[in-house]
């Protein structure tokens, strides 16, 4: 079946169902994995495999002296604490629905009142108008820049009785700072963005690599009217696959579970459709009602539809697989898992059992299994007429072995029984299967997109930069005392993730094949309630987007063996 993308962007726009925001499952995973490991019991050996996960080597701290000014000095603190809470008081909030993006003016003014160096510095592209592009070219044409994005907008407050903050009052207590995108995600846009003020200053703004800022303003209703247009102004600008990597928001960086300390880097994405059900029947008086209504008949269909679950699969190219092959290979999980774990790939008895244990797991589950939720059911005008036109919507997040087809053919499957049984036409993205009859019609189709799950980022050089530079930056700046000779043997595990649902990266495709979502930070990114009421970022959080950053700039774009 042949199946063409939408380009109607008000349609997508409109999305109402469309989840804000990515739940970040990695963290809940490995914890979800001890429950896991508790389940299996025996005496089974590990057996020797070739490592599938091994550690990537550190990479050289350029910047030491000022990663630890960043870190501990007050003053920069409280300075930069201040500069935050002023991005928090501004109202960037976005619904599914926006005719009107001029508000955001006043956060450009901002950073630009805020960042005068940067502004100064910077070639800057304005994209579809409040979509914006720092370009800090590289003297070295030969080397693809880095880029760095994060998105302007923020969820609505939802209810404000909710609070006891102000949401858009952006207070720091001396520990925390509170407010509307605290955690989700202005702290990384602001961070970033402080980090490249603070090397102009320091007069380390000349890159031989060159440096890419890219900041969307639409991606809590996914992105169409600003990511997408980045992307595709940088594909007519620079050219398909010319970054040398992206890294946008994600996981935290350093977060301590099941004895070891975790950095889950994501490395793909589920897929994402939403189907699309019509039913049309003739009106008439409620008192002279044929046997079965449009209501009855998509009762019907979305019952038979819902009852049958999608089956979990663990297909090689999930990088949830990498994720327990990690934790197998470099971490504290019983022997007896290990052996399941490492044998998963070659084994498909060894793959049965893992997935049948995560296919149970509440947590995990998702990210072996195609979701289906029947979000949206419209019809019926009066309680005295017969219903005529009834719409459902149905939401799916595709997991790695299935896809977009997969979907349509489990629609039709239930489509033609629904419309067999009673009799009506059927008509699945413009094809008709069976011709409308008198009873009336059914027509299946998606709206807004068909998403296959993305492309797998590639774990080889340019993972070891990424991740080599997150280790050196943890184990030797943030927290020295915890990976000390005369310490625990606890390590510092970074394993590529999966992430369920989708970000602005899904309009970058064409621009990198090396994405890498996640973001500096120590803290259970759930703990600091994004989209919730009362969130908040720790300071020291905030801190260490910073001193990463600037680092990494020096490592990556100008001074680094990486060049």
């Amino acid at each position: 079946m042949s199946l063409t993308l939408s380009t109607d962007n008000e349609s997508k726009s409109c999305h109402s169902m469309r989840l804000k925001k990515p739940l970040m499952f990695a963290a809940l995973a490995l914890a979800a994995i001890a429950s896991i490991t508790a389940a299996f019991s025996g005496n089974g050996d590990v057996t020797p495999l070739t490592p599938q996960c091994p550690p990537s080597p550190k990479a050289i701290i350029r910047e030491h002296e000022k990663i630890q000014y960043i870190l501990h000095d007050p003053e920069f603190r409280n300075h930069s604490a201040s500069v935050l809470s002023g991005a928090i008081q501004i109202d960037t909030v976005v619904y599914d629905i926006m005719p009107d993006y001029s508000k955001f003016e006043n956060f450009h003014a901002y950073l630009k009142e805020t960042f005068p160096n940067v502004y100064s510095k910077a070639t800057i592209h304005k994209v579809n108008d409040y979509g914006l592009v720092f370009e800090f070219k590289g003297t070295n044409s030969e080397l693809k820049p880095i880029m760095l994005t994060a998105h302007q907008d923020t969820v609505p407050i939802g209810d404000p009785s909710d609070w006891t903050e102000d949401p858009f009052g952006g207070r720091y207590d001396g520990e925390k700072v509170f407010g509307r995108g605290a955690m989700d995600c202005k702290n990384l846009l602001i961070g970033i963005m402080e980090a490249m003020e603070l090397r102009i200053i320091d007069g380390k703004d000349t890159f031989k690599r060159g440096v890419l800022l890219a900041f969307g303003f639409d991606e809590e209703k996914s992105g169409f009217d600003g990511a997408k247009h980045i992307g595709e102004f940088l594909v007519d600008y620079l050219g398909e696959d010319s970054v040398y990597f992206l890294m946008d928001e994600g996981m935290q960086m350093f977060t301590e579970t099941m004895g070891d300390y975790y950095g889950m880097v994501i490395t793909g994405e589920k897929g994402y459709t939403d189907l699309s059900i019509t039913i049309n029947t003739s009106g008439g008086h409620s008192s002279n009602p044929r046997d079965h209504t449009s209501i009855g008949i998509m009762s019907y269909f979305l019952t038979s539809y819902e009852d049958e679950i999608y089956q979990p699969v663990l297909d090689h190219s999930n990088p949830m697989l990498k994720t327990f092959q990690c934790a197998a290979e470099q971490g504290h999980i019983d022997d007896s898992l290990k052996s399941i774990i490492q044998r998963a790939a070659i084994d498909p008895k060894a793959n049965a059992m893992l997935l049948e244990y995560i296919s149970n797991d509440p947590i995990l589950k998702y990210t072996v299994q195609t979701s289906q939720a029947i979000d949206i059911v419209n019809g019926g005008d009066k309680a005295n007429a017969l219903p005529r036109l009834v719409k459902a919507m149905i939401n799916h997040r595709i997991t790695y072995g299935n896809s977009p087809e997969t979907i349509f053919g489990k629609a039709i499957k239930y489509g033609k029984l629904t419309a067999k049984k009673y009799d009506i036409g059927l008509t699945v993205h413009d094809k008709v299967i069976f011709p409308e009859t008198e009873n009336g019609n059914m027509v299946i189709d998606y709206f807004g997109e068909l998403l296959p799950t993305a492309r797998i980022s590639p774990t080889d050089e340019v993972w070891e930069v990424v991740t080599g530079n997150m280790r050196a930056f943890y184990e030797d700046e943030v927290f020295p005392e915890l990976f000390s000779d005369s310490n625990s043997d606890k390590k510092y595990i970074i394993a590529p993730s999966l992430m369920t649902p989708n970000t602005d990266t899904r309009h970058y495709w064409n621009v990198t094949k090396n994405i890498y979502k996640v973001q500096p930070g120590s803290i259970n990114l759930m703990e600091a309630g994004p989209h919730g009421p009362d969130e908040w970022i720790p300071m020291q959080v905030h801190l260490e987007v910073i001193a990463f950053y600037y680092n990494l700039f020096s490592d990556v774009c100008q001074d680094g063996s990486s060049l």
